[in-house]
């Protein structure tokens, strides 16, 4: 799905002086944008832990040190 051309085609501005000053999403839209943010996020954080080389342990290891 190409979201730019989902999103155009179903924006309402709100445009103040000549200038678009915001946007009136439905919340389908705004839901799906919040999800957008989040996948970004999520592969960014992972791209992070990959060049940092952070270590992981099993959860039992782990729980088990904390007993």
């Amino acid at each position: 799905m190409n979201m730019s051309k989902t999103l155009l085609s179903k924006r309402h501005l709100i445009v103040k002086g000549g200038k678009p000053q915001g946007v009136i999403l439905t919340l389908k839209e705004y839901g799906r944008l919040l999800e957008l943010i989040e996948e970004k996020t999520d592969i960014s954080d992972l791209k992070k832990i990959k060049k940092d080389k952070t270590s992981f342990r099993p959860i039992e290891e782990y729980a088990a040190g904390r007993l």
